[in-house]
C-alpha cells in the first residue's frame, strides 16, 4: 500500500497521541507505583511525553493544513 502525505500524517498523529496517552499514564500513576513498591521509569516517560507533545502540536497544525478543504466543507454542512 502506497503511504501518501495525508495518509502518513494521520498515522504518525495516531502513533504520537497513543504513546503521549501511555506516558501521560506513566506520569499519572508513577507516584501510586513507587510507594506500592514498583517505579515505573517516570523521568522517561517525562522528557517522552514532553517531546512527544511538541511533535504532536505540530504535526497536527500539519494534518489542519492537509485537510483544510475538508475541514471547511464539513463546517459549511454543519451550520446549514
Amino acid at each position: 500500500m502506497k503511504c501518501n502525505l495525508r495518509m502518513c500524517v494521520s498515522l504518525l498523529l495516531f502513533a504520537l497521541w497513543l504513546i503521549t496517552g501511555i506516558t501521560g499514564t506513566i506520569l499519572l500513576i508513577g507516584p501510586l507505583t513507587a510507594k506500592l513498591g514498583h517505579p515505573l521509569p517516570v523521568s522517561t516517560a517525562d522528557t517522552l511525553h514532553i517531546y512527544l507533545g511538541f511533535a504532536f502540536f505540530g504535526l497536527s497544525i500539519v494534518h489542519i493544513a492537509l485537510n483544510w478543504s475538508a475541514l471547511k466543507a464539513y463546517f459549511r454542512n454543519l451550520t446549514r
